[in-house]
């Protein structure tokens, strides 16, 4: 058993939001009165009128865009030629100075800070090079101040031009949009429905009819007089809007035939300008100025290629000085490291004899101290013996009394076989004293021999170390005093070595130097020959420019000046033919509709006439009204179905959550709004 308060399943829910939209109506109907659906084809042509402006509007904006970032990158090319061209001078004329760049994306006073700066630094690097050529610099750089005003007077006027061009071209967008609006389907449908009905001959009302048919017939005749007096201001707006189109078409075309005028004469202008004669040359003073220049040019690079002569000759001299001293610097050099090396060589060998002589007497008086102390031990040892066999013999002899005097008196006492006895004891006991002494003895002279070996053996050691030991020494010492001569023949080396390096450096560098002098001096040859020829042809060339720039100056400023006298008088004669041609285009259109209406009034009952054009310009309104307030004028569209409403009806939807279409209950957000104008 299902729950009651279970959710509905999805087929069950109304699919009429989820339906696709209907088809966009592609016809209009051809007869009857006008449909829901013929105005829901005018909305649409409406809105599809204004997304085609917006389109126009969009295309000129991209235009723009693609010309600013052009602009743009032409800007930045400029800058960075620029800034190369100022590090380049900088770099020459301060000797590798880097200079500060300009950081495009600081401040404007810092950026006026730093162009002052350089400003002054370029003042002075010139002021300091050539200080004669100063007011010539001073009259170019006023020349250059003047024709720059010139162009900033052209850039003004192609601007004005260029912003009467987009106005121009705002109002051709507004008539093409009149002219779709004129071409529309609905709108011809509209006005041949009107005619057609005030065209229609109307029945002679008779007394005889009934009350029911007279008040038919009265709403009809309103219906049609409202209709024909919205059709008659239809016609009337059209005429003046045919007026005006005509009227633009005839300044734009009076205005493309101006530009292409003006472009003839300055294509003229500039090829005038191209092919200058001698004269025109002559009288500019501008050459005049790079003629002096010229000169002063040349008679700089004579003083300089008579200084480089100077130069040239005081450094070979130099050269063949410098030679000379390194030559006899070397060879001074090395006679002394000749006679050095000869003098240690000797002394090394001086040295070696002292010291060998100096070990074998070191190992002689080693050897005879070795001796003298072993004859010292040796009799040592003898005087020990002697002193020890003096005791035994004193022992032996106290031994012996003290047995006398112990034997003679127990001896009478004893017995005869108790004395052999005894005496046999005493015999063996003799026996093993002698045995032990001598065993002894024989154990103290083996050591003896041994402690004596032991020290012959160390003293040879002891002689056989001391001799190495100074053999070491020697050696230690034969070795500190070589690294020592070594130490001072490598500083002696690296000295010669230093020297020589530096003599060849200095001999390559002047090489170097020597090179490049003669290679300049055959540039300056060169370049002398080829600036004298330049300079033959581009005095012919700049006679010819000036009379040419001078007399395209004159014609130029004249032109200019009757140029600006036409241009005035043709813009307010322009300016005043266009307003005086619409305003009587548009009378003129006016009086022909009022005349035709005056005719239409004057053959037809007015009464009815003001009825049916109040029905006519009601069910108009209704139309073009808002069908939620019915009081404002319809001037939003809803892109997700199509029907127009006024902006407050919408935004007043928008904000009280009610984004539902009040016609076809579709559902929108803020993103589908599109004002249109009817």
């Amino acid at each position: 058993m299902a729950s009651p308060d279970r959710k509905r399943p999805f087929d069950t829910l109304d699919a009429s939001p989820l339906e696709p939209s209907k088809k966009p109506l592609q016809k209009l109907s051809d007869d009857g009165p006008l449909t829901q659906q013929d105005v829901v084809y005018f909305k649409k042509e409406a809105i599809w009128r204004q997304m085609k402006y917006y389109k126009l509007q969009a295309g000129e904006l991209q235009r723009e865009i693609t010309k600013q970032e052009q602009r743009y990158a032409a800007f930045l090319a400029v800058h960075s030629l620029l800034e190369n061209w100022y590090k380049s001078v900088v770099c020459v004329l301060k000797d590798g100075e880097k200079p500060q760049s300009i950081n495009l994306s600081s401040t404007e006073d810092e950026i006026k800070m730093l162009l002052d700066e350089r400003r002054s630094t370029l003042v002075s690097l010139l002021q300091g090079t050539a200080p004669d050529t100063l007011e010539d610099k001073l009259a170019i750089f006023s020349d250059i101040v003047a024709l720059k005003a010139e162009k900033e007077k052209a850039e003004h006027l192609q601007n004005a031009l260029k912003d009467k061009l987009h106005t121009m071209e705002t109002q051709l967008d507004d008539a093409l949009k009149e002219n779709d609006r004129k071409n529309s389907k609905t709108l011809l449908r509209v006005s041949q429905n009107s005619l057609s009905k005030a065209e229609e001959p109307e029945p002679v009302q008779n007394g005889s009819q009934n009350g029911s048919k007279k008040l038919d017939t009265e709403n009809t005749t309103l219906d049609d007089h409202s209709y024909k007096q919205e059709l008659e201001d239809l016609k009337i707006e059209i005429a003046q809007l045919k007026a005006g189109n005509q009227s633009l078409d005839e300044r734009l075309q009076s205005s493309l035939a101006k530009l292409s005028l003006a472009e003839e004469a300055s294509s003229e202008l500039t090829r005038r300008l191209h092919d200058l004669d001698e004269t025109d040359l002559m009288k500019s003073r501008h050459y005049l100025a790079l003629l002096d220049q010229k000169n002063t040019l040349a008679e700089a690079l004579a003083h300089v290629t008579r200084i480089k002569d100077d130069l040239t000759t005081r450094l070979r001299n130099f050269d063949e000085k410098e030679g000379n001293f390194v030559r006899g610097v070397s060879k001074e050099l090395e006679e002394e490291n000749h006679r050095l090396k000869d003098l240690l060589t000797k002394a090394e060998s001086d040295l070696v004899r002292v010291r060998t002589v100096r070990d074998e007497l070191l190992g002689k008086q080693i050897v005879l101290k070795s001796e003298i102390e072993n004859k010292t031990t040796n009799e040592e040892l003898t005087k020990m013996n002697d002193l020890l066999n003096e005791r035994l013999k004193s022992l032996e002899s106290t031994r012996k009394s003290d047995c006398d005097i112990n034997s003679d008196t127990s001896l009478e006492s004893l017995e005869k076989p108790e004395i052999i006895k005894r005496f046999m004891v005493l015999k063996e006991e003799l026996k093993d004293i002698e045995n032990a002494f001598q065993s002894t003895r024989e154990v103290n002279l083996a050591r003896l021999k041994e402690v004596v070996d032991r020290e012959g053996l160390m003293k040879k050691l002891t002689i056989e170390k001391n001799k190495a030991d100074q053999k070491y020494f020697a050696s230690m010492r034969l070795k500190d005093s070589l690294a020592a001569e070594n130490k001072v023949l490598k500083s002696q080396v690296t000295k010669s070595q230093e020297l020589v390096n530096k003599l060849g450096e200095l001999e390559k560098s002047y090489v170097s130097k020597i090179d490049l002098l003669t290679k300049s001096v055959d540039e300056y040859r060169i370049i002398k020959e080829s600036s004298l020829q330049e300079n033959s042809k581009m005095q012919e060339t700049i006679k010819k420019l000036t009379k040419v720039r001078e007399l395209a100056g004159k014609e130029i400023n004249m032109l200019k000046e009757e140029l600006s006298r036409t241009k005035k008088d043709k813009s307010d004669a322009v300016s005043d033919l266009s307003a005086q041609k619409t305003k009587e285009s548009k009378l003129e259109a006016k009086l022909l509709a009022t005349e035709s209406l005056l005719v239409k009034y004057k053959q037809n009952n007015t009464s009815s006439i003001l009825q049916e054009d109040e029905k006519q310009l009601e069910a108009l309104r209704s139309i073009t009204k808002c069908s939620v307030c019915s009081k404002n004028w319809k001037n939003t569209a809803i892109t997700a179905c199509g029907h127009v409403f006024c902006e407050g009806c919408v935004q007043e939807r928008l904000a009280a959550r009610l984004r539902r279409c009040p016609t076809c209950n579709k559902g929108f957000s803020s993103n589908d709004l599109l004002s249109i104008h009817l």
